[in-house]
């Protein structure tokens, strides 16, 4: 089975990589001075990977949010992160915050502030309720995108037509991207993301049973759920501050992967990781090549095609499951 996994992930990224409105020939890609080389070293390559990481983060959050809180329909974005990081560039935008610090442009800076904003205030909400995973706290988190939502509006309000322009592209999501700079915390993110949930994975099967059980066994359910949370939290927040909230993957991953397997969830972490980022992967593929005058915003695909998808799947499920 990992046999089969390496292979697909491998096509998929060369499919991702060669298809584009731009034709790359293989003879021209063994010439480093070619346009045809340049195009698929520093435009198509970093742009594959980008997609394939984020596409995992998001369903492996998603998956893990699904199990933390045990409810199927919890994502990162139900929690106000994704809000959060869309108030905080569109700030940026308005504020006429330019240039640069470390590489990184002040609406990824401010993204990332937003989202860091919002998990500071959900773990300070979670330190007043009873139980870390009370469905409360989901309230809490609807709440905030609610808050974030009127004032991103009240942005709109204040800008001009290029400012508008700007925000709306960003809330639809985008994956541009030229040279390697852009996806190193992306790379970082994924790796630690996939390294915590590795650690703690038997301790999520048996939170995935119940709290109560999960501390019969031993396990030390606040430290497990706040470190997980807080760590998922700002893998998803420098992750939207650098694409945009890019949204259904962290929905509906988690749950055909969980159809399909039909095992517990120390068995569908690496194949949730790897299916979310083929998914985007298709997704931004099919956003490059469709023949429209400007290239569609890779968030408008996931919607469409996620939208569809869930709906799918809560029909075919049987009433019960």
């Amino acid at each position: 089975m990992k046999i089969i996994w390496f292979f697909v992930v491998l096509a998929g990224l060369l499919f991702s990589s060669l298809v584009g409105k731009v034709e790359l020939s293989l003879t021209a890609l063994l010439d480093s001075s070619s346009p045809e080389y340049q195009i698929f070293t520093q435009v198509r390559l970093p742009r594959t990977i980008l997609a394939f990481l984020s596409g995992g983060i998001l369903a492996l959050s998603g998956l893990l949010f699904q199990t933390l809180f045990r409810n199927p329909l919890t994502t990162p974005f139900t929690l106000g992160i994704s809000s959060g990081a869309t108030l905080g560039a569109a700030s940026a935008i308005i504020f006429g915050f330019t240039g640069s610090v470390l590489g990184f442009s002040f609406v990824t800076l401010f993204g990332f502030l937003g989202a860091l904003s919002t998990v500071m205030m959900i773990y300070f909400f979670s330190k007043k309720l009873p139980t870390f995973s009370d469905h409360r706290l989901i309230l809490v988190g609807i709440a905030l995108s609610f808050l974030y939502s009127s004032l991103l509006l009240i942005l709109y309000y204040m800008s001009d037509f290029q400012e508008s322009y700007l925000i709306l592209r960003f809330t639809m999501g985008t994956l541009l991207t030229v040279g390697y700079s852009d996806i190193v915390p992306i790379v970082i993110s994924s790796g630690v993301i996939l390294l915590m949930v590795l650690r703690y994975q038997k301790d999520l099967k048996l939170l995935s049973i119940s709290s109560e059980f999960a501390y019969l066994r031993g396990v030390n359910v606040d430290r497990v759920l706040i470190t997980l949370f807080v760590v998922i939290s700002l893998s998803v927040g420098i992750l939207v501050s650098l694409v945009g909230p890019i949204s259904f993957i962290g929905l509906i991953i988690p749950h055909i992967v969980r159809t399909v397997m039909k095992q517990s969830i120390e068995k569908v972490i690496v194949p949730t990781f790897l299916t979310g980022g083929l998914f985007l992967l298709l997704c931004d593929t099919i956003a490059r090549i469709l023949p429209t005058i400007s290239e569609i915003p890779v968030g408008i695909i996931t919607s469409f095609i996620g939208g569809m998808v869930f709906v799918y799947i809560l029909l075919s499920r049987r009433e019960g499951r």
